[in-house]
């Protein structure tokens, strides 16, 4: 069985690069990565300490959600998101890739809920940052930094995490927008940007099919009743509540071989940006989050092909519907060394990835074959 200690010796004696694998379920994400070893961490699975009047938990890095959500569901705790993909995903995995969730409770994001690491550089240096309590003021927020850094920095073998109370309520419901086509949908984006209630919403479409209102409902039954009237209230059509399965597949589930485009903007321009992702890519499956002004956007495998053309049409024609602000798109899974979308490390990164991998051996990108042309969003 691996552990720190064992993780830290093969870092060290590593002549080669090392791909880090936890539970395999998204080595294709992110990138593009350079050929290298792989380096198993899913066998360092366990709790490491749990105290559930404080609402923390430590857990070794190869844990998974499932398990998580297992052994906090016992107290009636849980993790305050589920991140798009898998239950078979490792808690390393989740933190290292700052994976985002649809829907999450209290709005929170992964960094949000990550109090600490334990992680081993490309030193071979086992390292810890943060700590296992929710007051934490030491040093330099290096916990964040190893968040969403894709295990470029070091392997993350242990993490503490704040959790939250299940409340009494906390179900999924779903409605469809009627006469889309028609503009109710364009008509209602407005109306959900200027949502203040503390009520997760997104707006989902998929080809074929009517868009949909997707809402979180949670708090005691009085405050979820009152959130439902407010959905009730926006005009979707036969609401309903969700079971557990059908979110996963629907909203969670996102096939190995597809391309994930991350976006955003500026909400006012909510209506030109949502208008113009669907006109750019018809067969993409798009998901809104009216709460932070981002989209994703599933495709399938064959888009890549014009995946360059298509993200420059995207931001014509949100200029030409009246668009005022800048869309920051990223590839979250599909990206290859070609991309123009792909963007070399800049000189600060390069210089925070020496401190911690001086030789560059943990998780190497691949070369970017050229550099980034930047298209005009106006």
């Amino acid at each position: 069985m691996s552990s720190p200690t064992h993780l830290a010796d093969r870092i060290r004696d590593a002549h080669a690069p090392l791909r880090i694998v936890g539970g395999g379920t998204w080595l294709h994400g992110a990138g593009p990565w350079a050929e290298a070893t792989p380096l198993p961490v899913g066998d360092l699975r366990g709790v490491v300490e749990y105290a559930p009047g404080d609402l923390v938990i430590t857990v070794m890095a190869g844990t998974t959600l499932a398990e998580l959500a297992a052994i906090t569901g016992e107290q009636q705790q849980m993790l305050a998101i589920t991140p798009y993909g898998s239950t078979a995903s490792t808690i390393g995995a989740v933190v290292a890739t700052a994976a985002a969730a649809p829907l999450p409770f209290g709005d929170y994001t992964m960094r949000d809920l990550v109090l600490g690491v334990q992680v081993v550089t490309g030193t071979g240096a086992i390292t810890r940052a943060g700590g296992r309590v929710v007051k934490n003021v030491a040093g330099f927020d290096l916990v964040r930094l190893h968040t969403g850094a894709f295990g470029t920095l070091g392997v993350i073998t242990e993490v503490s995490l704040r959790l939250h109370a299940c409340p009494a309520v906390d179900v999924v419901t779903m409605g469809a927008v009627p006469h889309a086509e028609a503009g109710a949908l364009e008509a209602l984006l407005p109306r959900l940007v200027a949502n203040r209630a503390p009520l997760p919403m997104l707006l989902r479409g998929a080809p074929g099919e009517a868009p949909q209102l997707w809402a979180r409902l949670s708090g005691n039954p009085a405050r979820a009743e009152a959130l439902r009237r407010q959905v009730d209230a926006l005009g979707a059509s036969s609401l309903r509540d969700v079971p557990a399965h059908e979110v996963r597949e629907t909203l969670l589930h996102t096939p190995d071989d597809a391309i994930v485009l991350r976006a955003r903007t500026h909400r006012s321009d909510a209506v030109p940006f949502v208008r113009a992702a669907r006109d750019a890519f018809p067969d993409g499956t798009w998901s809104y989050d009216p709460a932070r002004g981002s989209l994703r956007m599933v495709l399938p495998a064959q888009a890549a092909a014009a995946l360059d053309r298509d993200v420059a049409t995207w931001y014509r024609l949100a200029a030409s519907h009246g668009a005022m602000h800048t869309i920051a798109v990223v590839i979250d899974q599909g990206r290859t060394a070609g991309s123009l979308l792909v963007n070399p490390r800049t000189t600060l990164e390069e210089g925070v990835k020496r401190a911690f991998d001086p030789r560059d051996v943990l998780n190497p990108l691949a070369p970017v074959s050229r550099p980034a042309r930047k298209y005009a969003d106006r």
